[in-house]
């Protein structure tokens, strides 16, 4: 016994130490899962897996299909190509995608039961595609091209132009039951109906909102879409609606869940609509019905990214957790969710690293509770005086929450305590919190992100002369404002319509005549509020990482030289590939050594 119990403490140890930290060289490693979609019979998901190749510095990806109760998984697509969008044919046989490689991009179908043993797929239609649906009777694929919708056999032949009146097409279609009209959003906002034989086009809707991802009822009698206020606003709710398929009768289904709604799926019924939306931190599952009630059908904390729904009620998601990232799950949504995880590509490589604790924190600012989230090192020893780094979220602006995060534990195995705080104008709180900066961005939200700096500096272990700060316009705010910073790092410094505020020569009342037109009640307030309007503030070293082309960055750059600030660019095209991130984070790290 006395053996056995060395024996595991002894194999306990040699794990721990054979794990690494985080490196940015694991970014090389990661793997991404996504567009995860399960079969109508509800036996099978397809979804995407991507990769990096580091010797070609390219990124790939390719479908496999995994069954439902876990117990086989097939690659459906091998090869150093991008394969993107599947969608499975209504009886299930089959699956479309878009695959983009040198030669152009093609729409192709496969049968899945082929790919078992001969890999067998077909073309069927070549072009800039970008979206595309099943005809009901499995013969025709819609898609959509360079803002056109066309219409393609699936047993061969040319795609044929489906004109709408000359409507710009937004989004993916959706067809009828009858399969004789397709439903899809168009530019100007609207949601359209459009037949399929001659392209005679009707609209749905008519209101003030910028209308999207219709989806159409099983029994075809009514449309789910999403709707969010078109009027100047910087921030406004993303509403799921329901119409009568004529586009009468428009009313709101989420009831009075004020979070943004994304992919609306119906039941095989008709009488529900289920949806995903994130709320503090974390993403569930809710469930709209026809009273205009809802129901959150999970609660876990968790981030989900995509939501399909096969006819038995069975759902598909991809997860991630604190522990696992970019996994493919499985759960009944009409039942207590008891998630299978039928896909974990990263789950060995997060195996062999030391991972950073995070903790969830929450103070108050402004009379508001502000949430977030600390990301410590690994092996954190809280008698010791450590650097922070505040990670912002606002290029574009975007709810930190519990998922994992290579960045951040890359951060932390550098020995930073890692802030990510959702301020004002955070989405995921309602919209009454986003809408909380119409004229002061930024302002009240910079001053949470510092109150968030001291609150945690509070609690201890956080050597106050060693800041640092890492985002966006946030960040360029906050060194024109604040000399608490020992390092900053910034990434699309400036929203592109304040260009003019850096360029003229009476900066504030040239820009203030020009954003007259922008979507803010107050201009003026906004200008006063500028980064660059405080330029001659800007004392803290700072790395501008640009893209290419990138004036925001470059303007903020030569104001830095200007004045005499210490500063670097670091030009990375915005880019998809692990090279770009790799880079960024090379250069971050090595810019932070300063502190």
């Amino acid at each position: 016994m006395r053996k056995t119990l060395l024996a595991l403490l002894f194999s306990g140890v040699a794990a721990c130490a054979a794990q690494q930290l985080w490196d940015p060289a694991d970014l090389w490693k990661w793997r991404t899962a996504s567009d995860a979609r399960i079969r109508p019979d509800g036996q099978w998901v397809v979804y995407v897996e991507g990769w990096s190749d580091r010797a070609a510095d390219a990124s790939y990806s390719n479908l496999w299909a995994v069954s439902t109760d876990g117990k086989r998984r097939v690659r459906i697509t091998d090869g150093e190509w991008r394969d993107w969008s599947p969608r499975w044919s209504p009886e299930g046989s089959r699956v479309a995608w878009i695959r983009e490689k040198a030669g152009g991009v093609e729409l192709r179908v496969g049968r899945l039961e082929a790919h078992e043993e001969s890999h067998q797929e077909s073309m069927i239609a070549s072009g800039p595609i970008e979206r595309l649906a099943w005809s009901p009777d499995g013969k025709w694929i819609a898609f959509t091209a360079r803002a056109s919708w066309f219409v393609a056999s699936v047993s061969g032949g040319a795609a044929r132009h489906i004109p709408a009146g000359g409507l710009a097409a937004a989004g993916e279609p959706a067809w009828m039951p009858d399969g004789q009209s397709i439903v899809s959003a168009a530019a100007d906002g609207e949601i359209y109906s459009i037949r399929v034989a001659d392209g005679a086009a009707r609209r749905l809707t008519n209101d003030a909102a910028r209308n999207q991802d219709p989806v159409v009822s099983p029994d075809g009698a009514r449309i789910a879409f999403l709707a969010t206020d078109s009027r100047p606003r910087s921030y406004s709710i993303r509403k799921l609606m329901v119409m009568n398929a004529d586009g009468s009768g428009a009313k709101v289904l989420g009831g009075a869940l004020d979070r943004d709604s994304t992919g609306p799926q119906w039941s095989s019924d008709s009488r529900t609509v289920y949806f995903i939306a994130d709320d503090r931190g974390s993403t569930h599952v809710y469930a709209g019905r026809n009273d205009g009630s809802t129901r959150q059908a999970t609660s876990s904390p968790e981030r989900l990214r995509g939501f399909t729904l096969a006819d038995n009620g069975r759902a598909v998601s991809v997860r991630s957790t604190a522990a696992g990232a970019e996994e493919v799950v499985t759960f009944a949504v009409d039942l207590a969710p008891v998630p299978v995880v039928l896909a974990a590509p990263n789950s060995a490589l997060i195996a062999e690293r030391q991972t950073g604790a995070a903790q969830e924190i929450a103070f108050q600012s402004g009379g508001k509770t502000i949430q977030g989230w600390v990301i410590r090192p690994p092996a954190f020893d809280a008698s010791k005086q450590v650097p922070l780094l505040l990670d912002i979220a606002d290029a574009p602006r975007r709810m930190w929450g519990v998922e994992f995060s290579p960045e951040a534990q890359i951060y932390a195995a550098r020995g930073y305590v890692v802030l990510r705080i959702n301020p004002r104008g955070t989405p995921g709180y309602g919209e009454e919190f986003g809408y909380l900066l119409p004229t002061r961005l930024p302002g009240d939200d910079a001053d949470d992100l510092l109150r968030a700096v001291d609150f945690v500096a509070a609690q201890g272990s956080i050597d106050v002369r060693r800041l640092a700060v890492k985002g966006g316009l946030l960040a360029a705010w906050l060194i024109g404002h604040s000399d608490r910073f020992k390092a900053a790092v910034t990434r699309h410094p400036i929203v592109d319509w304040a260009l003019d505020v850096m360029t003229a020569p009476d900066g504030a009342r040239h820009a203030t005549d020009w954003m007259n037109a922008l979507p803010w009640e107050d201009p003026d307030q906004y200008v006063k509020h500028s980064p660059i309007y405080f330029a001659g503030n800007f004392k803290t070293p700072t790395l501008v990482l640009a893209g290419d082309p990138d004036p925001q960055s470059d303007e903020l750059y030569f104001a830095l030289r200007a004045r005499h600030v210490e500063c670097a660019l670091v030009r990375i095209a915005d880019d998809p590939k692990a090279s770009a991130l790799a880079i960024e984070m090379e250069a971050t790290l090595a810019w932070l050594k300063r502190i």
